[in-house]
């Protein structure tokens, strides 16, 4: 019981040495990766009085997706369809400028079956399909044709302080004065857009398309 005594009195006795404060150190600030800065121009001027069949693409950014598809069926029995499928992922941010244009008269006393697409800026989708046929018993499967798969981005919108490119397209007034026939034209400026421009025509026997 003794040494139990003086164990206990010890005990009580005893006292932690005092433990300075240590003042808490600031995280450290990540700095952002630096944005790419890219000023791309991208124009056409000349290509008047072009005839037959005529698909042009004109694009200024990056990932961005254009296809011009046409197809023609002549016969007894004519039978056409296409389609395009078109699936697109983002693409990193990027700042500058972003400019397409077709410009002059480009496209002027142009006669054919005419697909342009146009684009300035990131991740946009542009398509034209075009499908005629003529026979005796022709038909342009529209069903096929109309139902194209198109998955592009949606505009959820970017982070707070992120930079976007200055994107302009533009056609001028006489680029496609005096053109005939099938004419399809898509002109995007910006961002995640989708675009498509789809046609079909079927004719008969006897019939002037």
């Amino acid at each position: 019981m003794r040494t139990a005594a003086v164990l206990v009195l010890a005990l009580a006795g005893w006292h932690a040495a005092p433990t300075a404060a240590v003042p808490a150190q600031p995280a450290a600030e990540q700095e952002a990766p630096p944005v790419a800065i890219v000023h791309d121009i991208a124009s056409l001027n000349d290509g008047a009085d072009a005839t037959g069949r005529i698909a042009v693409n004109v694009a200024a950014g990056d990932n961005n997706q254009q296809a011009n598809a046409g197809v023609l069926a002549v016969g007894g029995t004519a039978l056409g369809t296409g389609s395009v499928a078109q699936f697109l992922a983002e693409s990193p941010a990027r700042g500058g400028t972003r400019n397409a244009i077709i410009g002059g008269d480009a496209f002027a006393g142009a006669d054919g079956m005419i697909a342009v697409n146009v684009v300035a800026g990131s991740d946009n989708q542009e398509a034209n399909l075009a499908v005629i046929a003529m026979g005796f018993e022709g038909q342009a499967v529209t069903d096929a044709t109309l139902s194209q798969a198109r998955a592009s981005q949606q505009p959820t919108g970017g982070p707070e302080g992120a930079v976007y490119p200055e994107s302009a397209t533009g056609i001028s007034t006489g680029a496609f004065q005096g053109s005939s026939g099938l004419v399809q034209v898509n002109l995007i400026g910006g961002e995640r857009n989708s675009s498509a421009n789809v046609f079909a025509l079927t004719v008969t026997a006897g019939a002037n398309p």
